[in-house]
């Protein structure tokens, strides 16, 4: 028997779903059953940092068997909990969330369900989340034109694997292949033609390692990768095909060699490692004995101090980095592990580019929960309207792999459920929907691949996916690029996943774009789905579960404006599923059209557009 029932993703029980505007009053609808008959009905609502409060609840109209309770509330900003709490019962008081994200009883240590509640300061730019986002690391996209290598690293073959072995004891990453800025202008008439409006950089600064996370100096491209003036000339061409370009901001670190550093003097006698009286010095945390902080124990990235007016002067000032790449032709910055950068310091960051460019875009690498991480005993306030315009979706790859590899369709509707409840509307329709990144396995291997993600660099470097295994790897990739392309927010895709590039964590997931060598249909299939992020539905529209069960998941996108409908469902159950629609639909990539129920095959999917009869 159902006792109570509450679903704060649902507008008849939460007026506002998602996190709620400051000072913004909502209506909260819980239902009990009548058998339960309670006295009296209370929300208990208890901040951050305590401060409870309680609202009685009044009854509302019933019916089927349900009493419903409701009560009008308005919150400043900030991050709340609740639960509610019944008089007049003997057993069972409390109300909560359990860990299949439905309303249970509770008689005692109550799980209660997150509010956020933001007051909005920067709007969220309009492109974001128009089209498709394309991540490319430089080196391993696209060589065209000159090249030029550098000090002593080691310009490879294309095509090679990347070398992953130490050398004494140290994993250099000085193998490069060619890749540079020419190389992505020439692509990206290739990259229009998978509706792709924005690209997003991975480090291009000046830096020894191929990956540039390890920066030497903020002020000049790479010159393995072109020039500023090179740089330039790609915003300019790209805006030309309506494609903006992001740059990664790495600001929690440097590399120890760069000219602010200078561990073994590289730029000189100078630096904040040889001289206390460097301008740089107090970037760093030094201790007596001149060792430093440095990011995850790695020596050759010193942290910078976010406290450190100078460098927030540098990276913020008037004339600063942040503005500096904005003014150059950079559209936002994508800010890498933004979870270890204090608030002092990304607070400056987020208002040095908004006043740049009142219309960039600010995005940060969360792996968690974006609407209520906490960083070194700090909870931290990304979603508050304040700081951060969009976060990386890894809680929403991981739930889409789990699912489409495994069946796994309440790990997706347990991720879905947290995403729609704790995130502000602007910021969800705004996430960057990720299957794989530089620093994760390729989703083909990760869907397909055998386990052994932990096993030894020497293992990953051998184990490639069989035949069998690479033929239903493509079959699982449709699936779930089918549902990051349709999801709420954008999709990213990772250079080469579209051509059914496959590795290994890092480097293995760090090879070169097989130019040539391309499956032909995937990419045909990354078009077709391309096309559709031109539907406004997908970018604006509202969501709703529909189906999590028997390892069937599907949802509703719905833009009343353009009175569009349309329902995605895939099948990774074990046997047919029977789709209830109520309606008629047309399947977008077959034409075929279902009226009031779609038979849904075995690992099959639809994406289907409602239709006027």
């Amino acid at each position: 028997m159902i006792y109570v029932k509450y679903d704060p993703t649902q507008e008849f029980h939460k007026s506002i779903v998602g996190a709620v505007p400051e000072g913004v009053r909502f209506g909260i609808r819980l239902q009990i059953n009548r058998c339960v008959a309670p006295s009296k009905v209370v929300l208990v609502v208890y901040g951050d940092n305590g401060g409870e409060r309680e609202f009685t609840m009044y009854k509302d109209l019933s019916g089927a068997g349900f009493d419903n309770y409701i009560a009008d509330v308005q919150f400043k900003k900030g991050l709340y909990w609740y639960y509610f709490r019944m008089e007049g019962v003997a057993y069972e008081r409390y109300i909560g969330i359990d860990d299949s994200k439905k309303a249970s009883l509770f008689y005692r240590d109550v799980r209660p369900w997150q509010l956020s509640v933001y007051k909005k300061q920067y709007k969220t730019p309009d492109w974001l989340n128009r089209g498709v986002m394309y991540q490319i690391m430089v080196d391993r996209f696209c060589h065209e034109g000159e090249y030029v290598v550098t000090e002593d690293k080691l310009l490879r073959p294309w095509g090679e694997q990347p070398f992953y072995r130490e050398e004494n004891g140290v994993v250099k990453n000085r193998d490069f292949f060619g890749g540079n800025l020419q190389g992505i202008i020439s692509k990206l008439p290739y990259l229009a033609s998978l509706n792709v409006k924005t690209i997003y950089l991975n480090p291009v600064f000046k830096a020894y390692s191929n990956h540039k996370y390890d920066t030497e100096d903020y002020e000049v491209i790479d010159p393995m990768f072109g020039s500023n003036e090179d740089f330039v000339r790609l915003c300019r061409e790209a805006e030309k095909l309506d494609i903006k370009i992001i740059l990664d901001g790495v600001f929690n670190h440097v590399g120890s060699n760069s000219k602010y550093f200078n561990l073994n003097k590289k730029y000189g006698e100078g630096g904040a490692y040889n001289d206390v009286d460097s301008p740089y010095r107090d970037w760093f945390y030094f201790h007596p004995d001149n060792t430093y902080d440095c990011w995850w124990s790695f020596s050759n990235l010193p942290r910078i101090k976010a406290q450190s007016k100078g460098a927030q002067r540098y990276f913020c000032g008037k004339n600063g980095i942040v503005p500096r790449w904005l003014k150059a032709g950079a559209k936002g910055w994508r800010l890498d592990v933004v979870d270890e950068i204090a608030d002092c310091m990304l607070d400056k960051i987020v208002s040095s580019a908004k006043a740049q460019d009142p219309d960039c875009a600010i995005i940060g690498e969360v792996w968690e929960d974006a609407s209520n991480k906490v960083d070194y005993g700090v909870r931290r306030h990304y979603l508050d309207g304040t700081q951060l315009d969009s976060v990386m979706n890894y809680p929403l790859m991981n739930g889409i792999i789990a699912f489409v590899r495994d069946g796994d369709e309440s790990a997706l509707s347990r991720a879905v459920f947290d995403i729609v409840n704790n995130y502000p509307r602007h910021v969800r329709n705004n996430l960057m929907n990720i299957l794989g990144t530089h620093d994760t396995a390729r989703v083909l291997t990760a869907l397909a691949g055998d386990r052994i993600g932990n096993s030894s660099k020497d293992v990953l470097a051998r184990t490639k996916l069989s035949d069998e295994q690479f033929l239903f790897g493509c079959r699982l990739l449709k699936i779930s690029a089918v549902l990051q392309y349709t999801f709420f927010g954008f999709p990213c895709v990772y250079y080469g996943d579209e051509a059914v590039m496959e590795g290994y964590r890092d480097p293995f997931c760090r090879g070169c774009y097989p130019w040539g060598h391309e499956n032909k249909l995937m990419l045909d299939f990354y078009r077709r789905l391309g096309e559709l992020r031109r539907h406004r539905v997908f970018s604006e529209g509202d969501f709703r579960q529909l189906v999590a069960e028997k390892g069937v998941y599907a949802f509703e996108r719905t833009l009343q404006d353009t009175q569009s409908e349309v329902i995605v469902a895939v099948n990774r159950g074990g046997s047919e599923y029977n789709l209830y629609l109520g309606s008629v639909y047309e399947d977008v990539f077959t034409g075929r059209k279902y009226r009031d129920f779609c038979k849904l095959q075995h690992n099959g999917y639809v994406v289907l557009k409602k239709v006027s009869v």
